[in-house]
C-alpha cells in the first residue's frame, strides 16, 4: 500500500494539473478487452522499441530521465518490437543480451551504432560482428540467442504487440490497459495513466 501511495502521489504532482488535456482517444487508447483490475503494488509501464527506429532513439534520453524520477511503485519492463526482419533479430539479440548480462550496457550503444555510425546490423553476420567488437562472450551469447528461454521471450513479445494493438514504435502501455499514442507529451501522458490506475485501484480497494 506504502508504494501504491507513493505512486498516486508522484503522478498526481506531475499530471494532475494536465489531466483535463488528455482525452481517450486522442493522447491514449483503452486496450479492449481491458484486464483485470489490479490489485497489488506494482503499475507496469512498457516500452515497446525498435533498434532502427530513429523516433525510439530520440526518445531514449528523456525516456532515461523518467527512470530516474520514477516513483517505487512502477515497474519499467522494455519489449522489443517483433516486426519481421531485422527487428526479429534484434529482438531476439535483445533478450540473448539481457541473459547473459549485458543488455544494459549494448542498449544505448546499438542504437549509435546504426543511427549515427550508420551501420547496417540487419544481418546475424554484422550484428555478431559489432558484439564481438563490444567485447561480447559470444559463446555465452550464441547459447542465449538459441535457448528456449528467449524464443519463449520472442514469442512473448509477438503476443503482446497483438494483445496491445502495437502498430508503430515507440510505443508506451500502462498496465496492459492504455496505450499511449505517439505525441510531444508521451511521458507525461504516460505519467498521467499512471495516476488513472492508482487512483482506479485506491478507489476499488476502499471500502463500499
Amino acid at each position: 500500500m506504502k508504494k501504491l501511495l507513493a505512486v498516486i502521489g508522484f503522478a498526481m504532482m506531475t499530471s494532475f494539473a494536465m489531466a483535463a488535456d488528455y482525452q481517450e482517444g486522442t493522447q491514449y487508447d483503452a486496450i479492449t478487452p481491458p484486464p483485470p483490475e489490479g490489485s497489488g503494488n506494482e503499475i507496469v509501464v512498457e516500452e515497446f522499441f525498435m533498434y532502427t527506429c530513429p523516433h525510439c532513439k530520440d526518445l531514449e534520453p528523456k525516456m532515461n530521465s523518467w527512470l530516474e524520477k520514477k516513483p517505487e511503485g512502477v515497474e519499467f519492463t522494455r519489449v522489443p518490437a517483433m516486426f519481421g526482419g531485422a527487428a526479429t533479430l534484434h529482438a531476439k539479440a535483445y533478450y540473448a543480451l539481457e541473459i547473459i548480462g549485458e543488455g544494459e550496457r549494448l542498449h544505448e550503444p546499438l542504437f549509435h551504432a546504426i543511427h549515427d555510425e550508420h551501420k547496417r546490423l540487419n544481418t546475424s553476420e554484422t550484428l555478431e560482428a559489432f558484439l564481438e567488437e563490444n567485447k561480447v562472450d559470444m559463446d555465452k551469447y550464441h547459447a542465449a540467442f538459441s535457448s528456449f528461454t528467449v524464443q519463449t521471450k520472442a514469442n512473448r513479445a509477438a503476443a503482446l504487440m497483438r494483445r496491445y494493438g502495437i502498430r508503430s514504435v515507440p510505443a508506451l502501455v500502462v498496465d496492459g490497459r492504455y496505450r499511449v499514442n505517439n505525441s510531444a507529451e508521451v511521458l507525461q501522458v504516460t505519467d498521467y495513466l499512471v495516476n488513472k490506475v492508482a487512483e482506479n485501484r485506491k478507489a476499488a480497494a476502499a471500502p463500499q
